[in-house]
C-alpha cells in the first residue's frame, strides 16, 4: 500500500505558534513581504500576523489589494484601516479593471473604475489610481501581472485548507519554495500559507484575543443565521460564487445598494431572484424545455454580447455531448461564468449516475 502523502501529522505547538514561526521564518529568509488581503476574516489574521512581526522587526511590508468597486463598504473600511497602518506599504489598486457581471444578461462586465463613469465611490488618496503601462485588465490576469513585477517577494496569501479538499491539496500536494509543503512554486512567484492549518475558530479566536478590527459584515450575516463554516463570503458584490450576497445587501448596506444599481443593471432582479432556483440556478429544467441541451442552445443563441458568444461557443464544443454537461453549461450561461469558474464534475456525475443504474437495476 502506497502512503498517504496527504495525511495529516500534528505538531506539539498550537496553530498561532506555528503560523509565527513560519512567518518569522520568510522573514528571515526574504528582504520584501507581500501580504494579499480582501477584507475578509482570513486575510485579516494573515496580514495582523504579518504587521506583528513587521514592527517587532522595525521593517515595511507591502499589502496588496486589487478593488472591484463592487464591494461591501464595510470591506473597504477594513482595507483603509489596513493600508494607513504604520509599517505599511500600500499598494491598492483603483484601475480600470473588467469585472463579471453575474446579476444581468445584458451587462456582462463590470468597467471597474472605468475613465469618465460615475464610480461606486471616490478613489482613496493613498491608493495607485492608474498605471503607465499595459496590464491585463481580468481578476486573475492582473494577480499574475502583479507577481510577475514583485516576483523577488514573498507573497503570503491567507489560504486555509480547511476550507476544501482543494484547498487543501494546492497547500500540501507539492513541494513549494526550500522544499515547503505550505508553499508553492511558480515561474513568477512565491507563495505562502502560514495559516494554512487554522480552522475557523483559530481565526475567529485570534480577532477576539487580540481585539482586532474585522468587517462588520460578519456580524450581520451572524445574526441572520449565516453559518460560519461555509455561508459568510465576503466578496465581489456581482461574482458568480458570490452574487447571492445581493439578497441581503439592501438591509446590510442600503446606500451600497442604491448606488450600485445606479451603476450597473440587474441588480434589483437578482437582489430579488438570486435565491430562486428557476432565475439564476440550473437546478430545475423549466417546463417549456424538454432536454438541458435545448435549454443550454436557447441561452447561447440570446446572447448578445459577441465575444462571450464565441467564448461559450469554443468551450462548449471541446466538452463532451451529455445531458449531465448540458446543464453544467446551463448553470455557467445563467450566471454568465466568462471565465469558467464555476467548473462542474463530469467524472464524478458519471460515478453518480453508474451508482444510481446500479440501484434501479437491482430494484427492478
Amino acid at each position: 500500500m502506497k502512503p498517504n502523502k496527504l495525511r495529516r501529522k500534528f505538531r506539539s505547538d498550537n496553530v498561532l505558534e506555528a503560523a509565527r514561526k513560519r512567518i518569522s521564518f520568510i522573514f528571515d529568509e526574504f528582504k520584501e513581504i507581500t501580504v494579499s488581503i480582501s477584507s475578509g476574516k482570513d486575510s485579516t489574521v494573515l496580514f495582523w500576523l504579518c504587521l506583528q512581526e513587521a514592527r517587532l522587526r522595525d521593517r515595511q511590508i507591502k499589502v496588496f489589494f486589487l478593488d472591484q468597486e463592487a464591494e461591501y463598504q464595510s470591506s473597504i473600511d477594513i482595507i483603509e484601516l489596513s493600508m494607513r497602518e504604520k509599517n505599511v506599504i500600500p499598494y491598492w489598486y483603483q484601475v480600470p479593471a473588467y469585472m463579471t457581471n453575474s446579476s444581468s444578461s445584458s451587462d456582462y462586465f463590470l468597467y471597474a473604475w472605468g475613465e469618465g463613469e460615475k464610480w461606486l465611490r471616490e478613489k482613496s488618496d493613498i491608493s495607485i489610481h492608474s498605471i503607465d503601462e499595459e496590464y491585463p485588465k481580468r481578476f486573475y490576469k492582473f494577480f499574475e501581472w502583479f507577481e510577475s513585477k514583485t516576483s523577488e517577494d514573498a507573497h503570503l496569501v491567507g489560504l486555509r485548507a480547511e476550507e476544501s479538499i482543494t484547498r487543501y491539496r494546492a497547500a500540501t500536494k507539492r513541494d513549494g519554495w526550500g522544499g515547503l509543503k505550505w508553499s508553492t512554486l511558480s515561474q513568477d512567484s512565491q507563495r505562502f500559507y502560514p495559516i494554512y492549518d487554522w480552522a475557523v475558530y483559530d481565526v475567529w479566536k485570534f480577532i477576539y484575543d487580540y481585539d482586532l478590527p474585522y468587517n462588520r459584515i460578519y456580524d450581520l450575516m451572524f445574526l441572520d443565521g449565516y453559518s460560519i463554516y461555509s455561508k459568510m463570503r465576503v466578496s465581489n458584490l456581482i461574482h458568480e460564487k458570490s452574487f447571492r450576497c445581493l439578497v441581503d445587501l439592501p438591509r446590510y448596506e442600503p446606500d451600497t445598494y442604491n448606488n450600485l444599481c445606479k451603476r450597473i443593471s440587474g441588480i434589483s432582479t437578482a437582489s430579488r431572484y438570486a435565491t430562486e432556483k428557476l432565475v439564476f440556478d440550473n437546478k430545475t429544467l423549466p417546463k417549456h424545455y424538454k432536454t438541458w441541451k435545448q435549454f443550454r442552445d436557447f441561452l447561447l443563441e440570446n446572447i448578445q454580447d459577441q465575444k462571450a458568444k464565441s467564448r461559450f461557443t469554443k468551450r462548449f464544443g471541446n466538452q463532451e455531448e451529455s445531458e449531465r454537461v448540458f446543464k453544467g453549461q446551463v448553470g455557467q450561461l445563467l450566471l454568465n461564468d466568462f471565465e469558467n469558474s464555476r467548473t462542474f464534475d463530469t467524472a464524478r456525475e458519471k460515478s453518480r449516475q453508474r451508482t444510481q443504474d446500479k440501484w434501479r437495476e437491482l430494484l427492478r
